[in-house]
């Protein structure tokens, strides 16, 4: 499905600022980026945005269910064109997530869920480093 399609199929408006970073972002393979990567990447294509743009029409992507978000506990937000449900090991040297079929995590059980809230789902971060 083209970028424009899954624009208007996710229910957002196809500005031209968005169907630049849907063309770079949802026409390839699945990948982990940041900001700062993907203004790169629209640079290389011959284009330019604003972070400020960028940011704006990820969290538009990202409310309308086009990439999520993960949480690295980092200062830099990285995001996920990887919608479906799976894990990821993170180099903490480097910042790179590398996924994880969920197939290959077995959790025998979850904590109890607080009172008031029902689960949502989960994601586990495997952090990693090299060996001295």
């Amino acid at each position: 499905m083209n970028s424009l399609k899954r624009l208007r199929n996710s229910g957002l408006r196809p500005t031209r600022q968005r169907i630049m970073i849907a063309d770079i972002l949802l026409n390839g393979p699945n990948r982990h980026f940041n900001t700062e990567t993907l203004q790169n990447d629209i640079e290389k294509s011959g284009g330019h945005m604003a972070l400020a743009t960028i940011y704006n029409c990820l969290n538009s992507f990202k409310t309308a269910g086009l990439i999520k978000q993960i949480d690295t506990q980092g200062e830099t937000a990285v995001f996920d064109t990887n919608v479906k449900p799976h894990h990821h090991f993170l180099n903490e040297e480097n910042g790179e997530l590398i996924d994880i079929d969920p197939v290959e995590l077995k959790l025998e059980k979850l904590p109890k869920i607080p009172k008031g809230y029902i689960l949502n789902g989960f994601e586990v971060i495997i952090k990693l480093h090299k060996k001295l």
